[in-house]
């Protein structure tokens, strides 16, 4: 009786989660300052001297400052993968590869479909996943019906691909033109984009 008791008695420790291995892809703190500086010797100056030139051509009395970074907030971050998790899961297609795209912002206020530009002439970047097709990585966006919805391939540098899968051929009977990143109707998926911008970019912070 007395061993049921103090068997009964004794609490268990809860077992640790499994630390998690670091990536291979870490690199030393060193490195990185030293490519970040490699980027500020070889890159900005002639980013700064482009621009510039732009400026003194349109009587704008102030010296550029190129984008040093983008950031977004970790829980946006994490938003961005279960939701890309889950066009993908609709699709029935798995994501093979996250894609981290150099980009520049228009010298404009807005783009053609009205969204603001917050940082014109800035250089940014796009994330978007893949998924693999044969032994190559393809960007894609959601399209086809309700019923069934489809990974569209786009060529790496966002155009549509022609006659790659069945969705392409289905979808041709929907539209005769490459379908806006708009939100789907009730009956047709004009096509539902997975690629994220619109980070907050910035440059060197101030020392």
């Amino acid at each position: 009786m007395m061993s049921v008791f103090f068997s009964c008695g004794d609490k268990k420790e809860p077992r640790s989660k499994e630390e998690v291995v670091a990536p291979s892809q870490i690199v030393p703190v060193d490195q990185a300052k030293n490519m970040y500086d490699n980027y500020s010797k070889r890159r900005v100056p002639l980013i700064q001297q482009y621009e510039d030139s732009i400026n003194r051509e349109q009587n704008i009395g102030k010296e550029f400052a190129p984008s040093r970074f983008v950031s977004y907030d970790y829980k946006t971050i994490k938003q961005y993968i279960a939701y890309i998790e889950q066009e993908a899961k609709k699709a029935n297609v798995d994501i093979s590869t996250l894609r981290f795209y150099f980009s520049n912002y228009p010298d404009k206020p807005f783009f053609e479909n009205k969204d603001s530009i917050l940082h014109p002439r800035q250089n940014s970047i796009m994330l978007s996943p893949t998924v693999q097709k044969g032994d190559q990585d393809y960007l894609f966006y959601i399209g086809g019906s309700q019923e069934k919805q489809e990974a569209i391939l786009l060529s790496d540098n966002f155009e549509e691909l022609k006659g790659i899968g069945s969705s392409q051929e289905k979808l041709k009977s929907y539209a005769s033109s490459v379908p806006s990143f708009t939100n789907p109707s009730p009956i047709i998926y004009a096509g539902t984009s997975v690629t994220m911008n619109r980070g907050g970019n910035s440059p060197p912070p101030q020392k």
